[in-house]
């Protein structure tokens, strides 16, 4: 009961401090209970028009009916207003200079909570309570899995109750809350079956019926609960398999008959119950989509990789994985400190290697009646079907977070109990508790610590401007009459380089009531006329509109703009800062006429190298790109575009590669090409050495209907097959298959 009370305790203060729709997928959750409960019908799956609950149409509806029940009688006709999206929100990107709200955030949200922000309170507190039934069940597994233990089944259901990831999804709208209730139910029915004699209340057809009930509720709610019911087949199999074989009449002629036909009996009942519980949803799917699942549709909306990703790139992205295990909060950009994840994860090494251990026992008694080894064999069989699901899932979408193995969580913890008990003998119980104890505590610290030290900081409105840290003046206004000034501005250094940051405070005073929302741009522009790096958000980073603000307001907002490691160098960079209007782009004129305020130069300092534009890019541990330089990086329409790209073998390569350049425009069309071995073709990549060097020439002829603009210009390798070298970064992990160089400016041919 205490972790049950602690579970909820901390669920609400997660509810109550993650302001509205910066949770997670939350702001797609809520709009689909919201449609159910204003029209009584689902949505539709549009990738042409997605409405506001983006792929999450094409979920199963169990848990947005019930959420839509619960809230059916709220006006919640303000939605619009309260769910007011901030279009240059850093999804998935962390920053250090704020802009993580997903929404702009307003007294709406305040006490006493009415419409749409009163419904989605409601749905997170009830998705609180579902919460802590999975707690609940994940006890009882663990009893059942590991002997009655209650130490180890309190460290189990301790380990899901303070996962500061699983508070934090259980405190929001979303679907995971009752698909990780429901996953859990089934696998505590299963393993009850799983150790209960035949003749046991477990086995008898009121629980097969459950059984069925329950895949068909979960198959209605999420569709990763799909790959339970292969492991509920298994189960009832291999029981009915060993009754069979533990029959005394089993040589009887009629026996074998008897066991099947009853094993077909059971597996009709509950897949059966299974069927006419979620079907019609299938079915419904197969008429408007084309399948059962409607995956072609939500893969439309929800977008995919541009390259199927390899064990390799999957693994590379494993230290996200992990993060969005243990706590990343907001839209996946408000982390813990590094050093969290770094003990949390030195926990599951050592959980994770006494759980291998512990599997290496359960395997020694498969000989045994299945009582004695089925339950443990569930655990440890569910994690491996959910995740090898996502791994599935996530090979063709960027889906390689940890939190979407939840489904799995109530397994995952038994197995953390168990694996730390796997390391100490029986007469070292008193041991083995207080080691179990340690990350348990460590979770529980930190998730109470979390609300209040990473959650609510990341939201708090900015620290009033002080202007007496303001050491350049300026002045000049925008808008006509002038609605707001840009009083000055501080610029952190005066030299920079590729890789690093530019830092600028700008000091804002309004001046006027303004009636559009304008984002505020800050550029860096090279000679060419280039944007060499940006940075675009609301006033506030993020928090402030311009609607929101009051004349004699002031505000002091820091930009840190990061410098492509790819840029061209040395450079002298323009400062360049303005004001738009996001939906139309329409600039904010100035009162000097121009759409823009100039402020400083910042010199871009060339990293130090053998080749211009130094650079140390992987290409799969096999070939570095070193440098590059352009013959000009201002051209006419259809004219020639000379670049000299410089590569190292790191290693032999094993196949010889063909390199591609590319000048890339708007929607990625290609307005130039060239490709071709290295070297003119006299250097074939696998005839290579490692450490040698090869300055690599290309000609590339620009489209004579180029429009004139600014252009991305591209390069990397590929293999026979159009197979491309994907960049390796230097902390491991995999990205594009290709380099971004500097851009370069195309002007109207003569």
């Amino acid at each position: 009961m205490l972790l049950l009370a602690a579970c909820v305790g901390l669920g609400s203060v997660y509810a109550a401090t993650t302001p509205l729709f910066d949770a997670s997928d939350e702001l797609w959750h809520y709009p689909m209970a919201k449609h159910i409960a204003d029209t009584g019908n689902l949505p539709v799956l549009d990738p042409a028009d997605p409405g506001p609950w983006r792929q999450e149409a094409g979920q199963p509806p169990l848990y947005y009916f019930l959420m839509a029940q619960a809230t059916r009688l709220i006006d919640t006709s303000d939605m619009a207003q309260v769910r007011w999206l901030n279009p240059h929100a850093d999804v998935g990107i962390l920053t250090t200079d704020g802009n993580r709200n997903l929404v702009v955030h307003t007294a709406a949200e305040n006490w006493p909570w009415h419409g749409t922000v009163l419904a989605v309170r409601i749905i997170r507190f009830l998705s609180v309570l579902l919460a802590a039934g999975t707690v609940w069940c994940t006890y009882e597994i663990a009893l059942a899995v590991l002997a009655r233990d209650r130490w180890l089944a309190a460290g189990a259901a301790g380990f899901v109750a303070f996962t500061p990831m699983f508070l934090f999804i259980s405190g929001s709208v979303n679907n995971d809350n009752l698909a990780m209730l429901l996953a859990s139910l089934i696998v505590l029915l299963l393993v009850r079956m799983a150790g209960t004699p035949a003749a046991g209340p477990a086995r008898q057809p009121a629980a097969h019926a459950l059984l069925g009930l329950l895949l068909g509720l979960g198959a209605l709610t999420k569709l990763s609960l799909l790959a339970l019911f292969p492991i509920a087949a298994a189960v009832i199999g291999v029981l009915e398999i060993a009754d069979w074989r533990a029959d005394p009449q089993r040589s009887a002629p009629n026996i074998l008959p008897h066991h099947a036909l009853r094993l077909l009996r059971q597996g009709l009942l509950v897949f059966g119950i299974a069927a006419l519980v979620c079907g019609w949803w299938f079915a419904r799917n197969l008429q408007l989509y084309g399948t059962p699942t409607g995956l072609n549709q939500f893969v439309a909306v929800l977008g995919v990789r541009a390259h199927p990703a390899g064990l390799q790139q999957l693994w590379s992205e494993r230290e996200g994985f992990m993060r969005t295990f243990w706590g990343l909060f907001g839209g996946v950009n408000v982390p813990f400190p590094g050093w969290v994840y770094s003990t949390l994860n030195m926990f599951a090494l050592v959980a994770g290697s006494g759980a291998i251990i512990f599997a290496g026992r359960s395997a020694r008694r498969l000989k045994q009646p299945p009582r004695n080894w089925l339950p443990a064999a569930i655990v440890i069989v569910v994690p491996l079907a959910v995740f090898g699901s996502l791994l599935r899932w996530s090979t063709f979408t960027w889906s390689s977070q940890g939190r979407l193995i939840f489904t799995a969580i109530q397994s995952l913890a038994v197995l953390f109990a168990a694996g730390i008990d796997a390391w100490f003998p029986a007469r070292w119980r008193t041991v083995r508790n207080a080691c179990l104890s340690v990350p348990v505590v460590a979770l529980l610290a930190l998730s109470a610590a979390a609300p209040a030290w990473v959650i609510a900081p990341a939201y708090a409105a900015p620290a009033p401007a002080d202007l007496s840290q303001m050491k350049q003046t300026i002045g000049t206004g925008f808008g006509t009459p002038a609605a707001l000034r840009l009083r000055g501005y501080t610029l952190g250094a005066s030299q920079v380089q590729p890789g690093t940051e530019a830092e600028i405070t700008l000091y804002w005073e309004v001046l006027a009531p303004m009636q559009r929302d304008w984002s505020v741009f800050v550029h860096l522009i090279d000679e060419a006329q280039t944007i060499v790096a940006q940075r675009d958000t609301f006033p506030g980073l993020g928090r402030q509109p311009t609607r929101l603000l009051q004349p004699g307001q002031l505000l002091a907002d820091r930009y840190l703009l990061r410098i492509p490691q790819t840029a061209c160098a040395p450079a002298r960079l323009q400062v360049q800062v303005g004001l738009y209007d996001f939906a139309t782009g329409d600039r904010l004129l100035a009162d000097t006429g121009a759409d823009h305020a100039l402020l400083a130069e910042v010199e871009l300092l060339a990293t130090a190298g053998a080749v211009p534009n130094a650079l140390a890019i992987n290409l799969e541990n096999q070939i570095q790109l070193t440098g590059y330089e352009f013959g000009t990086r201002t051209l006419q329409a259809g004219a020639m575009l000379p670049l000299t790209l410089h590569w190292r073998a790191l290693r032999q390569p094993a196949a010889n590669y063909t390199v591609f350049v590319q000048v890339r425009g708007a929607g990625d069309q290609v307005w130039g090409q060239h490709d071709g071995w290295p070297v003119n073709g006299s250097a074939p990549t696998a005839a290579w050495q490692p450490g040698q060097d090869y300055a690599d020439p290309h000609t590339l002829q620009l489209a004579a209907n180029t429009p004139p603009g600014t252009y991305a210009v591209q390069a990397g390798m590929y293999r026979d097959g159009d197979e491309r070298l994907n960049v390796i970064s230097a902390s491991g992990e995999w990205g594009d298959n290709f380099v971004t160089l500097c851009r370069i400016r195309v002007t109207a041919a003569d």
